[in-house]
């Protein structure tokens, strides 16, 4: 009710302003030529322009139009604006598609914004799980170095689905689907940005493909906390990755 009364004063005040002008200039005008000129009456009025642009300028805007969606074009800008990373030691993780901070977008419309992970390395990192808690749900990119530039976009699982005891066994099967693995590399682990799993200080990974293009991962840590992971493998064509524009990666 306060900004509605407020802006009928100030619509007031500037009519009023608007009528005495006019009538001054009425006034002059039978004055000097005895009757009004009907020529002036059609000409624009600077004044009168002003004082509606005051009016306009003045009264005070609706909670409907502080609420305004953005336009379309805005909309798409907006989502397409990657976040900024996590702050702390910048490190660039060379030869990955994707570094944290990135965002990526599936061309089936689910985004995916790295803001943990975990860097598994030999002497130089190979592979890096990374984490993204907002992407609606649990979600997880795996990335490797190495050409190509597919990535893992995976859910967690429950371990003892995969994994029973021991070393990750050289096939599974989970879902009606057969897994066979085809890669098992003890690796150094590094956590960096938030929400990153403890998988201890060191780690076995255990890649698992299937006939198509599901995928499985297992990390199994040296203190026996595993980690298990399905889904698909993209390729470098099916995702975007939109770049953070300054990756930044926490020890």
């Amino acid at each position: 009710m306060s900004l509605i009364l407020a802006g009928l004063v100030v619509a007031g005040t500037s009519g009023a302003l608007m009528i005495g002008r006019w009538w001054a200039r009425r006034r002059g005008g039978a004055n000097d030529a005895g009757a009004p000129d009907a020529a002036n009456d059609d000409a624009p009025d600077a004044d009168e322009a002003r004082a509606r642009a005051e009016v306009e300028a003045e009264a005070p805007r609706s909670k409907d139009d502080d609420e305004r969606p953005a336009a379309p074009d805005e909309a798409a800008a907006a989502k397409r604006k990657a976040r900024p990373p996590p702050r702390g030691e910048r490190v660039r993780l060379d030869g990955f598609v994707c570094q944290l901070g990135d965002v990526l977008t599936r061309i089936t419309g689910e985004e995916a914004w790295l803001a943990g992970g975990v860097v598994l390395s030999e002497e130089i990192p190979v592979a890096v799980l990374f984490v993204a808690p907002e992407a609606g749900r649990d979600c997880a990119i795996y990335a490797r170095a190495r050409p190509g530039g597919s990535v893992f976009w995976l859910e967690p699982l429950d371990p003892s689905a995969i994994l029973v005891g021991g070393d990750p066994p050289s096939a599974v099967e989970h879902g009606g689907v057969r897994f066979e693995r085809a890669r098992r590399l003890p690796l150094r682990p590094r956590r960096i940005g938030v929400g990153a799993p403890d998988v201890g200080d060191a780690v076995v990974v255990a890649e698992y493909v299937s006939a198509g293009a599901e995928r499985l991962l297992v990390l199994k840590g040296n203190a026996g906390v595993v980690h298990a992971y399905r889904g698909v493998e993209l390729e470098r064509a099916s995702f975007e990755v939109i770049a953070s524009g300054d990756t930044t990666l926490e020890s």
